[in-house]
């Protein structure tokens, strides 16, 4: 008996071994999926059942209610901007000196007008005299407070709201009047008003909101979709995506029915925009207490939460109780053979998916479960490795670092812990990196960068040297560290080397730069040779190997001196030019340099970029 099972194992691990035809008609899956199975679709159906006699009385009610609110909340929030509006008016026209100044034509004007028109967050102010022409024009360009353009337009005159005010026009409310002008700095809502001067007409004052600012508030407020309309035609603002604005189109018959009966019945319509169904109610865009403007489109989607306190709520619980109830009976009875080996597989499972990769299930035998058992052991042993592998090289920089660390979890000796070391630190940053990106597209600058970084990646890997890190356009390497700490003689040639080769590099690169008329790149490089901590930094979730000490922020400190000693673009501190044996001439010695962030001065060598050994 043993000789079958350990053959029928050595079978299964070649992966030839399948249960016998007999032996699949005893299988679990059958014994424990039809009862189960039986009960799903006995609850599915009566699920459905009682949950559609829920809805059908509730959905449409729910939505309607909902969808009215909103849209009072839209209309309300129209009055509220009407009134802001009228109030930023009033504070503009009553100035002291503001109408005498509007009927002198003075440029006082502006000085009185503009203050109440920034504290107030006006879009749009515009003073005009009793001709119509234009004495002040601000209108908002962007989301600063002052941010304003002062071009006016050309055609005032011929604005409706403009004539009104100047023939005198009167309505029930007073001598203001607002509307719709479609104007060159696009659709305002404007109110506007008459500026008298001791009993006379002297101009007209304009205050006014964007109109696309205007919906967005509503929506904001309504917590609902947001539509103008004007006639016939597309919204002439909305917060539906704008790509689609074809799709709302408004019917004539159904714009004027929303304005004719408003007060009749309630105007809605359906529509689908970006694959998603939407109702909209119709309102009257109404100013100055009833006058109509256009119409108002609030759109809700169809879709919402019934209410869980509904009557049919015991029933559905009382259902899914009982079921609930036979189910378990069922299960209880079905697999009480093997509930023990579930419970301790799913409990392995569980266990898992809480992070613990060391759990194993180990179980004998050779049906279903065993089986599953025998590959659940498998598959976490190689996400145990798979997951080290994956957070240690994922979470390291550069090719070196993952495969020390690689080498350690295969030999079982993974060690984190940070190391005092000496080593070479070379810094390199691009000079007026902001200029040469400044007005730049974001892909161009990118693509540059790469290009850029490719040449001195390979650099510094081809002499031994790690990339740690890339800040925007600046980048950190150290020689000397990985795969294994080296002499700093050693670590300090390679990094003057790799220096060496990025500046040959960037003479190719200048040089491609120069034939598509661009400009070319300067760089600054720092290197210092001297005691770091090298290790992981970081949590247990997400780390980075890195090194860390006074050596690298004085490399970094040393790329600065480019700016200051612009024939030079290389410069070491004066322990990495002794470890170089000061063999090299043509050197320029800086001595005792301050650099930014550092009490301690540093002795300096500026190295040129051609070199000649002493």
């Amino acid at each position: 008996m043993g000789t079958r099972n350990e053959a029928e194992a050595a079978a299964y691990h070649r992966g030839e071994y399948r249960p016998s035809l007999r032996r699949a008609f005893s299988q679990l899956r059958i014994k424990i999926t039809l009862p189960y199975a039986l009960l799903a679709v006995a609850i599915a159906f009566a699920a459905t059942y009682l949950i559609t006699r829920l809805l059908v009385g509730l959905l449409e009610n729910r939505f309607e209610t909902a969808l009215l609110d909103a849209g009072h909340t839209a209309t309300d929030t129209v009055v509220r901007v009407e009134q802001e509006q009228l109030a930023a008016w009033r504070a503009i026209a009553y100035t002291t000196g503001f109408a005498q100044a509007v009927a002198e034509g003075s440029d006082d004007a502006a000085l009185l007008a503009a203050p109440h028109a920034v504290n107030s967050h006006l879009d749009c102010l515009d003073v005009l005299d009793v001709a119509g022409g234009p004495l002040v024009a601000m209108h908002r360009r962007g989301a600063a407070a002052t941010d304003y353009d002062t071009a006016a337009g050309d055609d005032y005159a011929s604005w409706e709201i403009v004539s009104r005010v100047l023939d005198g026009e009167v309505d029930q409310v007073g001598d203001k009047i607002a509307d719709l002008v479609e104007t060159d700095w696009g659709w305002v809502l404007y109110t506007a008003g008459p500026i008298r001067y001791e009993g006379e007409t002297v101009g007209v004052l304009l205050t006014g909101t964007y109109l696309d600012d205007l919906v967005k508030r509503l929506d904001s407020t309504a917590l609902a979709r947001i539509s103008v309309y004007q006639n016939n035609g597309p919204p002439l603002a909305t917060t539906f995506p704008p790509e689609e604005l074809e799709l709302l189109t408004l019917d004539p018959a159904l714009y004027q029915t929303a304005l004719a009966q408003q007060e009749q019945e309630i105007v809605r319509r359906d529509v689908t925009l970006s694959g998603r169904d939407y109702a909209e109610v119709l309102a009257p865009f109404e100013v100055r207490r009833g006058h109509d403007l256009g119409a108002l489109g609030v759109a809700l989607p169809l879709r919402f939460v019934t209410d869980a306190s509904h009557p049919a709520r015991q029933q559905l619980f009382a259902l899914f109780g009982v079921s609930l109830v036979l189910t378990l009976l069922a299960g209880v009875w079905v697999s009480s053979a093997v509930v023990r080996r579930v419970h301790r597989l799913a409990t392995a499972t569980h266990r898992v998916a809480q992070g613990e990769l060391d759990t194993r299930v180990e179980m004998k035998g050779h049906d279903e479960i065993s089986e599953l058992a025998h590959d659940f052991d498998r598959m976490v042993a190689e996400l145990q490795e798979g997951r080290l592998y994956r957070d240690l090289l994922g979470l390291t920089a550069g090719p070196e670092v993952a495969r020390r660390l690689r080498e350690e979890v295969r030999k079982g000796i993974l060690q984190l812990e940070a190391q005092s070391v000496v080593a070479t630190v070379l810094f390199i940053d691009i000079r007026d990196f902001t200029h040469l990106s400044e007005g730049r597209d974001p892909a161009y600058v990118l693509d540059f960068l790469n290009e850029y970084l490719q040449g001195l990646v390979r650099s510094v890997r081809d002499h031994n040297g790690v990339i740690n890190k890339f800040i925007g356009d600046a980048a950190l390497a150290f020689f000397g560290v990985l795969p294994e700490a080296g002499p700093p003689e050693e670590s300090a040639r390679n990094c003057l080397d790799a220096a060496l080769e990025i500046k040959e590099y960037l003479r190719m690169f200048n040089r491609r730069r120069q034939e598509q008329g661009e400009e070319i790149v300067r760089v600054g490089i720092g290197i210092n040779t001297g005691p770091v901590v090298a290790g992981a930094l970081g949590s247990e979730e997400r780390f980075e190997y890195t090194i860390l000490g006074d050596t690298v922020n004085v490399a970094q400190r040393l790329s600065d001196l480019s700016k200051e000693y612009p024939a030079y673009e290389i410069f070491a501190s004066r322990e990495t030019y002794r470890l170089l044996g000061e063999s090299i001439s043509g050197v320029l010695h800086l001595g005792e340099v301050r650099v930014k962030g550092r009490a301690m001065p540093v002795d300096v060598v500026a190295i040129p970029t051609e070199l000649e050994e002493g």
